[in-house]
């Protein structure tokens, strides 16, 4: 898998995935504050104080090579210049050229197609530019927006693996959604 150093945003018809910067803070802050928002993330709702040190961190990380190596993107609405949410993607395994994906976005702008657009940009990055094998989704099976989403994106489900995380005071489940790069070409085609 080829090393990608993140510099230009991907322009899709509606949308620029592109880094963060601290200009962001509002929108981010927007939907990070909220507890419906969380309820399926890894963090309980944040300050703006959190928010803030947090987009400082993600805007240094542009460099996706090594395994744990990520790139936070902000999804801005072409049309308004509106933040309208964030995309994810991690080295998983370099050595077995895997990626994974995530996705958050404001409620306000859910059923509109703005995840699956971003995400399907996200994956030709990783599978066209990359030359990534397989690219990976890992959520909580509760989460059937984001369930849809991969199989929408020609993901399958993978592994569900029971009560595998403690996070803010209780057990979750974990659900693998992933595609191969054969099978992203054959869906593209």
């Amino acid at each position: 898998m080829r090393a990608l150093q993140f510099r230009e945003p991907i322009d899709t018809e509606r949308l620029a995935l592109r880094l963060q910067t601290d200009a962001d803070i509002d929108a981010v802050y927007s939907w990070q504050s909220r507890a419906d928002v969380c309820r399926y993330l890894l963090y309980e709702p944040r300050d703006r104080k959190t928010v803030a040190a947090r987009l400082a961190e993600d805007s240094r990380r542009t460099r996706l090579e090594a395994n744990g190596d990520y790139l936070q993107l902000a999804v801005e609405r072409r049309a308004d210049g509106r933040v309208i949410g964030q995309m994810y993607f991690t080295v998983d395994n370099a050595e077995y050229s895997t990626l994974e994906i995530g996705w958050v976005f404001h409620p306000d702008v859910a059923g509109q197609g703005y995840a699956a657009e971003a995400a399907r940009a996200l994956l030709a990055l990783g599978f066209e530019t990359m030359g990534a094998h397989r690219i990976l989704a890992s959520l909580t099976p509760e989460n059937t927006a984001s369930v849809r989403l991969c199989l929408r994106l020609g993901m399958r489900e993978e592994a569900h693996f029971v009560e595998d995380m403690f996070i803010k005071g209780r057990w979750e489940d974990t659900g693998v959604y992933a595609i191969l790069d054969r099978e992203w070409s054959a869906n593209r085609g």
